[in-house]
């Protein structure tokens, strides 16, 4: 019996990565003969994590492309299932205003809190860096896109993505 765990969003094809840096592809959700629970069934993107092929006690409940490169494990907090598209986007490239025009200090990055300086109109700033529209090239490296977003709403948020490939490659 495979089923949806509908409460996460959590599909055969979902992508996930577990704390310890390991990436995998959700297989089979549902029980395993011989067992009480929910199991994930999993192939791993480093084969030699697997222990198997999708097959416990004879019984076949998913298949990996690459032999012995699947294994099961619970539902638990250590899987992140990642974010979409515009979500990573947002998250990366757009930061909440802080709610006002006035003085703000600013500790410099590469000085390890060493230089601070006084900065007027940071929100307006703020407001134009987050505007999705105006970016040329972006870098989504290590931002967890899982998933792509609602048909149309890629070249709204970001009109100037004219390649089509993003279109393509979540459509």
């Amino acid at each position: 019996m495979t089923v949806s765990t509908q409460s996460t969003g959590v599909t055969v094809g979902t992508r996930f990565h577990i704390s310890s840096g390991h990436f995998g592809t959700i297989k089979y959700i549902g029980q395993v003969t011989g067992t009480d629970g929910l199991w994930y069934g999993v192939e791993w993107d480093d084969p030699t994590r697997g222990r198997h092929d999708g097959i416990k006690d004879g019984k076949r409940y998913f298949s990996c492309r690459i032999p012995d490169a699947g294994s099961f494990i619970r539902p638990s907090a250590h899987l992140s299932f990642g974010r979409s598209f515009l979500t990573a986007l947002t998250m990366k490239y757009v930061e909440a205003e802080h709610g006002s025009d006035t003085l703000e200090r600013v500790v410099l990055g590469s000085s390890n809190g060493t230089i601070e300086v006084e900065a007027v109109g940071l929100d307006k700033v703020r407001r134009n860096l987050g505007n999705l529209g105006r970016l040329r090239e972006v870098s989504l490296d290590g931002e967890l896109v899982a998933t792509g977003d609602a048909k149309g709403d890629i070249h709204a948020t970001c009109p100037s993505e004219t390649s089509g490939y993003l279109l393509a490659l979540y459509f």
